[in-house]
């Protein structure tokens, strides 16, 4: 909690980023799903919510801006608390702030417009497909994430938006050619596929991500 607290009253600067970011997020995914009026019912997960140009475009962008822009390696904090691990808690709170203000309004801004066009009905028939996607999606965007944390830490934040980018644009190019691209396998059709076999990769991805993240993090010369 103290940590909370702590990042709570140094990001003073950059809540109205967050805040605009997640205006911008919430509009962008309602107005596109209300655009996608007419699409065939087999397409409206992919077109909307579940979009992955508009998942590449806008929404990583906006949470790598975001952790770069709030995530900032104090000295101060590791003389006083003694212990490097500070560092990783404060990086710890910046993720989950850059995922919350960006995937909530995503969904509930993608919701709203399916529900606009009349869709609620069937939505409520395929909910917990939609759960386990998006649940697919938000580790996406995590392990995305701890791939530009890594990259900040060795190098700055240039580097580090450029690599996530470059990274996530490769996931996607390789989906949109129908190859397995993890990041984006939120869309694979098959569901039990997707559980049983890209999930757990995903997962051990994301461990060992924190794995090297934590490392860097304790073995870096400040």
């Amino acid at each position: 909690m103290y940590i909370i607290r702590q990042q709570w009253l140094q990001d003073n600067a950059i809540r109205k980023w967050y805040f605009l970011a997640a205006i911008l997020i919430l509009f962008g995914g309602c107005s596109n799903a209300i655009g996608v009026r007419n699409a065939p019912q087999s397409q409206w997960l992919e077109l909307t919510i579940f979009s992955r140009f508009l998942v590449f475009s806008l929404l990583v962008p906006a949470q790598m801006l975001l952790l770069l822009c709030a995530f900032r390696i104090r000295l101060q904090d590791i003389y006083v608390t003694g212990s490097r691990r500070i560092i990783w808690k404060q990086l710890e709170y910046h993720l989950a702030m850059a995922l919350l203000v960006t995937l909530v309004p995503w969904g509930v801004g993608c919701l709203m417009g399916m529900c606009l066009n009349g869709w609620g009905p069937t939505l409520e028939a395929i909910a917990g497909e939609i759960l386990i996607r998006y649940l697919y999606l938000a580790l996406s965007c995590l392990a995305t994430l701890l791939i530009t944390s890594f990259f900040l830490l060795v190098s700055n934040q240039t580097w580090a938006f450029l690599s996530g980018f470059i990274l996530n644009g490769i996931s996607f190019g390789l989906n949109v050619n129908r190859h397995l691209s993890l990041f984006y396998d939120f869309l694979i059709p098959n569901t039990y596929f997707l559980l049983l076999v890209m999930f757990p990769m995903l997962l051990v991805l994301i461990l060992i991500l924190v794995f090297i993240v934590r490392l860097e993090i304790f073995r870096k010369d400040w």
